[in-house]
């Protein structure tokens, strides 16, 4: 399960999924690397930024150890409420243009009741027990 709107322009021949990794310069016993067989589109939509989610499938079976678990999604039409704490960790470049952080980065974060816009940046964001995506508003100076 990824952000559709971090994977815009990109196909599956040149995308590859990382599990179980923490140090994205090592190849750690745990990491697991896949190539994507094919993705299933939600009809996002890039102006509104509705549906930003894509379900990939991947080449093979993961193998779920330690680091590589299930994380069960909530119901279909569940809601999170603005004002609800979140804890969110990741590889994900903190500025445009910039490369991946090498250790994940842990951010508490609060859920708020503004959308999403299409100036909003993507993260993608992991846990040692799962991978979720959020976004980030990018402000211009």
């Amino acid at each position: 399960l990824t952000a559709a709107s971090c994977f815009r322009g990109k196909n599956s021949g040149s995308a590859s999924v990382v599990l179980g990794a923490y140090d994205l310069r090592q190849q750690e016993q745990s990491r697991q690397t896949f190539s994507i067989r094919s993705i299933s589109q939600n009809g996002y939509d890039p102006r509104q930024n509705l549906n930003d989610v894509l379900l990939l499938q991947l080449d093979r079976e993961a193998r779920l150890t330690p680091s590589v678990a299930l994380v069960p999604l909530p119901p279909q039409n569940a809601t999170v409420e603005a004002g609800t704490n979140c804890q969110v960790a990741g590889w994900g470049t903190q500025r445009l243009r910039r490369l991946f952080s090498r250790f994940p980065r842990v951010l508490n974060v609060t859920v708020t009741s503004n959308p999403c816009l299409p100036r909003d940046m993507c993260i993608g964001v992991i846990s040692r027990r799962g991978r979720i995506s959020g976004r980030s508003r990018v402000e211009r100076s």
